[in-house]
């Protein structure tokens, strides 16, 4: 049946976080039946050289069926997110009243319907789990405070009255999807949700956009890569604190006092001060924010993409590099092993341990034939399990139940 949905996007595009990535590709998957307004602030430029949602041309990225709707602006603060919530409350209900909406989609974390009472909208609202601020709080709450991002920071700072104002979101009446099995689990124990409450559909990829026959694009778009003769390990993902990319610094130095090999940060957020980690100069590349049509390039140029994370669900950037036929190293934390089978398509060390990490990266570096190997299996996993179209199937599926329950 056709079905015609909000979904409240705090992030969209420019893409700077897994939210946003989520948000594009499901909605550039739905089947043609479900018409979507998307309802989202416009970005603002990410940095001083990164896009913003004037850099892009909408109807040529989404069919006709998808509308986009600007309700405040965003921009590298905390304060916008507020900014968005208080429009949404504004303007949601007169949204839904004038393009006949069945059904809002909401996304956790950022908590864009706050202020709404899903009992008084007159539509049901599910909400997508990504990750839980609770969560985020815990794993950063040892990390010194000059290690964090600036929105880490103030995360930290206002933690009880933000916990306090989660708690009170996830109470009101709605449906749940999180993205992994354990991510389901976490939220269960934390929010006092029933797990049954819970629908779990994991996060995709679009093994077309991302493959490693870019590799000859690549080499174009990065010469300055391409003339390396080293194993490329790759970074890429936001550069804040609880994706462990101190716990990286620390050991690159030890990886290099045994292998030779070329580290590339890319993403978002903090500028690392390599030099004080005993990093040289010729043995990384910062590259800062790079924009959507340079990711596949640049997983496709990498050996090994990296990812020590504190706390993730379901990372998709994980799953980039999966497809991208990439050996992965990462922690065994939230939903990334049921995506990484450790010695099949990748890696998994503990959290934090920086002699794990260094010791995995160095195997991968040195057997080029397992490594390969891994790679080759993990778009093998991405293409029998985890694609865009099947969880926006999944989804509209779920849509299907949720209203004919309201009947």
């Amino acid at each position: 049946m056709a079905i015609r949905v909000v979904m409240l996007a705090p992030e969209f595009l420019p893409v700077w976080g897994g939210v946003g990535t989520y948000v594009v590709e499901l909605v550039r998957n739905f089947p043609k039946d479900i018409e979507v307004h998307v309802v989202t602030p416009f970005r603002k430029r990410i940095g001083n050289s990164g896009a913003s949602s004037r850099d892009y041309n909408f109807r040529e990225i989404f069919r006709n069926n998808v509308y986009i709707h600007f309700l405040s602006t965003a921009s590298d603060t905390l304060i916008y997110n507020a900014k968005f919530q208080l429009a949404v409350l504004r303007r949601l209900k007169d949204i839904i009243r004038r393009e006949d909406i069945d059904i809002v989609h909401s996304n956790a974390g950022h908590m864009p319907d706050l202020f709404i009472n899903p009992s008084k909208l007159g539509v049901p609202i599910v909400t997508t789990i990504h990750t839980t601020l609770e969560g985020q709080i815990n794993s950063t709450k040892n990390m010194p405070i000059r290690n964090l991002e600036f929105s880490e920071k103030m995360t930290r700072f206002l933690a009880p009255f933000l916990v306090f104002l989660e708690n009170q979101y996830y109470k009101k009446r709605r449906y749940f999807i999180t993205v992994s099995q354990l991510g389901r689990k976490m939220v269960s124990k934390e929010k006092g949700i029933p797990e049954y409450k819970i629908r779990v559909i994991h996060n995709g990829i679009d093994p077309i956009k991302f493959s490693p026959t870019y590799k000859k694009d690549a080499t174009k778009a990065f010469p300055e890569l391409s003339k390396m003769d080293a194993v490329w390990v790759l970074y890429l993902s936001r550069l804040i604190g609880k994706k462990g990319i101190y716990v990286l610094l620390r050991a690159i130095p030890k990886v290099l006092k045994k292998v030779d090999a070329h580290f590339i940060f890319a993403g978002p957020g903090l500028t690392p001060d390599f030099a004080s980690y005993g990093i040289q100069e010729g043995a990384y590349t910062y590259l800062g924010y790079i924009s959507e049509a340079h990711k596949p390039l640049i997983h496709a140029l990498a050996d090994i993409f990296v990812l020590p994370s504190f706390y993730e669900n379901f990372p998709i950037s994980i799953l980039e590099a999966m497809a991208s036929e990439t050996a992965v190293v990462a922690t065994n934390v939230g939903g990334i092993p049921e995506m990484i089978t450790s010695g099949y398509n990748g890696v998994l060390v503990p959290p934090k341990d920086v002699d794990s990490l260094a010791n995995a990266l160095i195997m991968l570096i040195e057997n080029d034939y397992l490594r390969k190997k891994m790679g080759r299996n993990a778009r093998k996993t991405v293409l029998r399990k985890f694609t865009w179209k099947k969880t926006a199937e999944l989804t509209k599926e779920y849509y299907e139940e949720i209203l004919e329950g309201q009947k």
